[in-house]
């Protein structure tokens, strides 16, 4: 049989629990880590155009296609480009004109060896002179027949570079996440034809209190925990603390980069982060 307290007792342990109640929240609430609102966003978004105007040919990739640094994306109709190359490659590769003036370089100089140094003779001297200016011209001759072909192999590239332009390739490794035109559409430099998005890694944008700037330093690790439906927790490392604080609000911007190999988790999305910071602010932080 179990006799109940009296009055007196019950309202004794009441006080005693309310009080041990106000004692352990405090202590449990300083215990967590504090919490802050967050985005995950790619650490970079590409829109991808052309340097010049044309109709483009073909669009090689679609929406939500996985595509890689330096991958050609697009192209614009280059048939008059293609043209011009294959003309300069002929005339660069082309050497039937050197051939053709070393051979008369050799005659010449052979010619003038089969003579000989003059005998005393003016006739003879005369001649002797004249062979060793026709030896001398075909020398320049064929100089001059090497830098054509120079300059012939600097149109080419140049003519090539020309083409080059009109095909459109991705700057960084990613993932496309707009199509904005296809083939048959027209594209100027101030358009674009895809975005391309990179999400390896992710970048982590948060706002802190400015009583917690002492407290944040380049290479601390915080946790990430991603808005649902992702529910696992992730690893990142502050890699920007901004240097200029906001006074309207009291919070300055800070970026964590978040690994994410694979390109499994999304970008653009909310989320909390976490910090374990060796001391809580003496004048408190909203949060």
């Amino acid at each position: 049989m179990l006799w109940p307290f009296p009055a007196t007792q019950n309202n004794r342990m009441k006080h005693v629990l309310t009080a041990l109640a106000i004692v352990m929240a405090p202590a449990a609430a300083m215990a967590a880590p504090p919490s802050f609102d967050c985005v995950i966003d790619p650490s970079e978004v590409v829109k991808l155009g052309s340097p010049i105007t044309g109709v483009l040919a073909e669009v090689k990739v679609n929406r939500g296609d996985i595509v890689t640094r330096g991958q050609p994306v697009a192209a614009l109709e280059s048939s008059i480009e293609t043209a011009a190359v294959r003309l300069n490659r002929f005339r660069a590769e082309s050497t039937a004109k050197i051939n053709a003036q070393e051979e008369r370089l050799k005659l010449a100089q052979s010619r003038v060896e089969r003579f000989g140094a003059p005998r005393g003779l003016v006739v003879t001297q005369d001649k002797y002179e004249e062979l060793q200016a026709e030896a001398r011209v075909a020398e320049q001759e064929l100089l001059r027949e090497q830098q054509d072909r120079q300059l012939s192999q600097l149109e080419l590239e140049r003519s090539q570079a020309t083409l080059d332009q009109r095909t459109i390739h991705s700057t960084i490794d990613g993932i496309v996440t707009e199509k904005k035109l296809s083939a048959g559409e027209f594209v100027n430099q101030e358009g674009y034809v895809v975005t391309v998005s990179r999400l390896d890694p992710l970048y982590v944008e948060v706002f802190l209190p400015v009583v917690y700037y002492k407290q944040v330093r380049v290479g601390m690790e915080g946790s990430v925990q991603p808005a649902p439906p992702i529910e696992n927790t992730y690893s990142a490392s502050i890699s920007v603390v901004d240097h200029v604080f906001d006074p309207a609000s009291g919070t300055f911007g800070v970026r964590l980069t978040l690994p994410n190999p694979g390109n499994t988790l999304p970008g653009g999305q909310r989320c909390k982060v976490t910090f374990d910071f060796p001391n809580e602010p003496a004048s408190g932080a909203d949060r």
